[in-house]
This record gives structure tokens, C-alpha cells and sequence, in this order.
């Protein structure tokens, strides 16, 4: 049975939040990979990977939550669903950042800290939606927003595949696609999150 609107605190709420926050957590020492020597990176790399298993856990907390309440603030299959989407961009953001850390002779172009900043957003956009999943109008907003800043990052993709077409070893600009295609993906999967959060406004609403 679904939580009347309204109840908004809920620990199932809350966990969501809490992966949120993982995945922006995982965000913040992206940017700092690429802020500091390359020399510099690899004691990122036990705390980076440690992210994925804390979220996992919070997953395993949240499934083990709705099993066990009468109500939920959403249809259980929403809520399993928004945490796989946020445990998965976690995923890819991980990913990133371990070949950011295995190429520690790339240099990346300003298209890699573009694509970090339009991220950012997104994750602080879905924070705050997590946290109000009854406020049907605020969802809304989110959703609109977060296909705004996908198509942004679809562009920003583009440059930074065209830009590495100028490289004179194969090698480098297989590497700086790599690195390119995991922060996408991960843009990608918090798109599928907010397109979560958009059927639940055309079914509940």
C-alpha cells in the first residue's frame, strides 16, 4: 500500500537520499582526480571503489525496509527502482574514475570538467527531488531540467570526441573515449532516474 502524500519522511525516503548522496560523493572525488598531479591519484582509488559498497549496502537496507512496512511513499517497484538507477550511475562514475587513475599520462581536454559540472548538477538536482517525491509539481520541474542538462551533456560528449580525433596515437583518443563514455553513461542513468520519477507523476497524479 502507497503512503498517503504528505508523508514524505520516510526512512525509504531517506535511504534513496542517502545514495544520492554516495553517488555525489563520487562526483566530488571525480573532480578532484582531475584537479590534482596525476602522479597524486591513486590513494583516491580505495575510497572511490569503497563508495560502490556502502551504496550496495544502503540498497540491501532499503529492499530489506519495504519488505518489511505496510506503507510505502511509492509503488515498492518505483522505490527498488530509483535506488538500481542510482547504485548504477554510481557504477559508472567509479568506472571514470578508474581510468582516469589507470592513465596517469592522459591529459584531458576541458570537456571532461564540463561534463563533471553538468553532472554535478544533476545529482544535486536529484537529491532535492529524492527528498520530495510527493511534491508531484517539484518532480516536474526536476524532470524537465535534468532532459534539459542530458542534452547539454550530449553535446558537450560530441566536443570531446571530435577533439580527440586530433590525436596522433589511436591509443589516446581510444583512452579519452573511454573515460568520455563512462561520465556519459553515468549522465545517462540519472536521466532514467528522473524519467522514474516522471511516470510517477503521470500514474499517481
Amino acid at each position: 500500500m502507497i503512503a498517503r502524500r504528505g508523508q514524505r519522511h520516510s526512512q525509504a525516503v531517506e535511504l534513496l537520499t542517502d545514495i544520492g548522496r554516495e553517488v555525489r560523493t563520487g562526483v566530488n572525488l571525480l573532480s578532484q582526480l582531475l584537479g590534482m598531479p596525476a602522479t597524486d591519484r591513486r590513494p583516491l582509488r580505495d575510497e572511490l571503489i569503497g563508495l560502490e559498497g556502502t551504496a550496495m549496502d544502503l540498497h540491501f537496507n532499503l529492499m530489506t525496509h519495504i519488505r518489511s512496512v505496510f506503507l510505502t511513499p511509492l509503488p515498492r517497484e518505483d522505490i527498488y527502482a530509483l535506488s538500481q538507477l542510482l547504485n548504477r550511475t554510481l557504477e559508472h562514475v567509479v568506472a571514470a574514475g578508474d581510468l582516469i587513475i589507470a592513465r596517469e599520462n592522459l591529459v584531458l581536454p576541458r570537456q571532461s570538467s564540463d561534463q563533471l559540472e553538468t553532472m554535478g548538477r544533476q545529482v544535486d538536482l536529484t537529491i532535492d527531488a529524492l527528498a520530495r517525491l510527493d511534491d508531484f509539481d517539484h518532480l516536474e520541474e526536476y524532470w524537465i531540467q535534468i532532459q534539459r542538462l542530458t542534452k547539454q551533456a550530449n553535446r558537450t560528449h560530441r566536443e570531446w570526441l571530435i577533439s580527440s580525433d586530433s590525436a596522433f596515437q589511436p591509443n589516446i583518443a581510444l583512452q579519452q573515449a573511454q573515460i568520455a563514455s563512462a561520465m556519459l553513461q553515468a549522465v545517462d542513468s540519472l536521466r532514467m532516474v528522473s524519467t522514474t520519477a516522471g511516470s510517477i507523476i503521470v500514474r499517481e497524479s
